[in-house]
């Protein structure tokens, strides 16, 4: 009786281990799918919350697409072998030094599109805990060329390009203005496909720089362009300015040509001077001259009267 008794909690404590084992062990990625650009390098995250003894190991496979799975690394008993995958040699290691404490996440360096396929992190120790996760290598997109079309002056239309030449599918464009009040115009239309912005009407606010940024799944690249600002008195002068300026040109003109008339016909009157090829000045304007008439002398009551009489004479 006894020993059935024994047997029993025996049985009983193994299956209590069995079960809290399989409660423990359980691998926690962020994220099962994963996106790198050509030349990257890119983490595999596979954590598990406890260690393992030396009956555990970590091995890491792939399965390319119609291809059975292939070792890629392993961790065993303290043992590291990476170099098993002759296209990754030298370019796959464990992320953590010592990946039996809980974190067997890898990194790839230096990716290729031969590297995108599905890849599985197990981690065993009493049970065995698997987990999938896909990886997919893109190339990214290159610098854009930022250009402007149209004439950017006061109340005209622009369109604003940016063009990436490389990359792949889906690009994602989108325009900031990164000086002054940095706020793109009211009236800008920007298209995120094409990496276009319409800005019509333009007001002196619009100009300023202006970056655009590509972006990708695996990377982004920007290019910046300036809007000039255009000279404010040109562009907003009115009309009725114009107006108003060209009147008082012509008012001042007629003025100064009445005063140096007025001066130059005062100096003549007084000086009595004309140029020979002035036209014959009215007779008004001729000096009058004084002509003494002979003396008459009459003699009465033995007194001299002496009578002097002027004439002026006129034309």
């Amino acid at each position: 009786m006894q020993m059935a008794m024994m047997a029993w909690r025996l049985l009983w404590s193994f299956v209590l281990m069995g079960v809290l084992s399989c409660v423990a062990l359980e691998i926690h990625p962020e994220e099962s799918q994963y996106y790198a650009a050509e030349g990257s390098d890119v983490t595999m995250h596979c954590q598990y919350n406890d260690t393992l003894d030396s009956s555990g190991y970590i091995i890491w496979d792939s399965a390319p697409f119609g291809v059975s799975p292939l070792l890629i690394i392993r961790f065993s008993d303290g043992q590291l072998l990476s170099d098993h995958y002759e296209p990754m040699k030298g370019r796959v290691h464990f992320t953590a030094r010592e990946p039996q404490n809980g974190d067997a996440s890898i990194t790839i360096s230096n990716v290729s599109r031969s590297d995108a396929m599905t890849y599985s992190c197990v981690v065993k120790k009493l049970p065995k805990v698997e987990k999938i996760m896909t990886l997919t290598v893109m190339k990214p997109p290159s610098q854009p060329i930022c250009n402007v079309q149209g004439e950017f002056a006061q109340g005209n239309n622009v369109t604003l390009t940016c063009l990436s030449f490389h990359g792949e599918s889906p690009l994602t464009y989108t325009w900031a203005k990164i000086s002054g009040n940095q706020v793109l115009p009211a009236n800008a239309v920007v298209d995120s496909v094409r990496g276009t912005m319409r800005v019509d009407s333009i007001i002196e606010q619009d100009c300023g720089s202006y970056r655009c940024t590509v972006e990708s799944l695996v990377g982004s690249k920007s290019c910046e362009l300036v809007l000039p600002c255009p000279d404010v008195p040109e562009a907003h002068m009115s009309s009725a300015l114009l107006i108003t300026i060209s009147i008082t040109v012509v008012l001042i003109i007629l003025a100064v040509s009445i005063i140096t008339a007025g001066c130059l016909w005062w100096f003549r009157k007084k000086t009595g001077q004309y140029n020979l090829s002035d036209e014959t000045p009215p007779s008004r304007w001729i000096p009058k001259k004084k002509e003494i008439l002979p003396s008459l002398h009459y003699e009465a009551k033995n007194q001299t009267v002496t009578l002097t009489a002027f004439r002026m004479l006129q034309d």
